[in-house]
């Protein structure tokens, strides 16, 4: 009976994380850049088939306590860890980002920069480098990354006039990882991110200002996402390398969300479900548990 409760009360919690998560991604479907985020759950069939892969492709999974899970090759060398809960009933294993390429939209705004391929932009965060004595809230690096390139030009303060920043207002940093300041808005940025001011003495686009810096990490899952849309890098020990930058800066336009409004809807109703089923079925364990005490009490 006991074993009811934990399965039931187990697929009420993956339920409602998938709830949140996908509620998340609907709700974003207006922000620029933004990537959608999907959970990864699993049952304990499906972990005890891990442990079991031996059979079919010659791995070997080794089992590091009841929660974690490391996968060998056949010289024993680690190929990846892997947070596994063995629990009765559908545990929710972890959030993973799609970082698939959404959309382009025309805005037909000089300051708007979406990116084709992989890929970020470079933002110097306001919190400052993280210091564990000094700034406990700082970000490692002292800068974050993101896709969204929907930019604006500094006022006065706290930057000075004619900065590059983003929504937020911080700082957004050329190939160099300084500031760039552009001072106005009539400039074009090529393929590859060199901005060029308009030269009023030649009457084309031929004063350089700098390039801006894009930031490849070789996989992206090592990044940490936060809010606002942005993603960091947790430590040292965390920190991809940097690849060289493949893709393409579009100006005038914007990156859309990559979130599938049709499987996002199809998945809200399906976890709706599931929350409900397994509500009715802790309803109707814990009842038969209430006549049993009674049942009991008589005797």
């Amino acid at each position: 009976m006991l074993r009811g409760i934990y399965t039931a009360t187990s697929g009420m919690l993956t339920a409602q994380r998938e709830l949140n998560v996908r509620g998340n991604n609907l709700a974003n479907l207006s922000t620029a850049g933004f990537k959608s985020d999907k959970l990864v759950a699993t049952t304990f069939a499906e972990a005890l088939a891990i442990r079991q892969q031996i059979r079919t492709t010659g791995e070997k999974i080794d089992i590091l306590g009841m929660d974690e899970t490391a996968r060998f090759d056949a010289d024993g060398e680690a190929l990846e860890r892997a947070r596994v809960t063995l629990s009765r009933g559908r545990t929710a294993l972890d959030i993973m980002t799609d970082f698939s390429q959404g959309g382009l939209q025309m805005t037909e705004r000089s300051l708007d920069f979406a990116l084709t391929g992989e890929g970020f932009f470079v933002i110097q965060s306001n919190r400052g480098e993280y210091d564990e004595e000094d700034n406990p809230y700082g970000v490692y690096g002292g800068v974050y990354f993101t896709r969204n390139g929907q930019f604006q030009i500094s006022d006065e303060e706290p930057h000075g006039a004619g900065h590059l920043i983003n929504g937020l207002g911080d700082l957004v940093l050329d190939d160099t990882g300084s500031p760039i300041d552009v001072e106005t808005d009539n400039f074009i940025v090529s393929e590859s991110g060199e901005i060029y001011r308009f030269n009023p003495e030649t009457g084309v686009y031929d004063d350089y200002v700098a390039t801006l810096g894009i930031f490849n990490p070789d996989n992206p899952h090592l990044l940490i996402k936060n809010g606002d849309n942005i993603f960091s890098i947790l430590n040292e020990d965390f920190e991809p390398e940097e690849l060289d930058f493949t893709g393409s800066i579009r100006q005038f336009y914007i990156e859309r969300p990559n979130t599938d409004v049709a499987a996002e809807m199809a998945g809200l109703i399906t976890a709706s479900r599931s929350f409900q089923s397994m509500s009715q079925i802790l309803k109707a364990i814990d009842a038969t548990l209430g006549r049993s005490i009674s049942d009991v009490g008589r005797v």
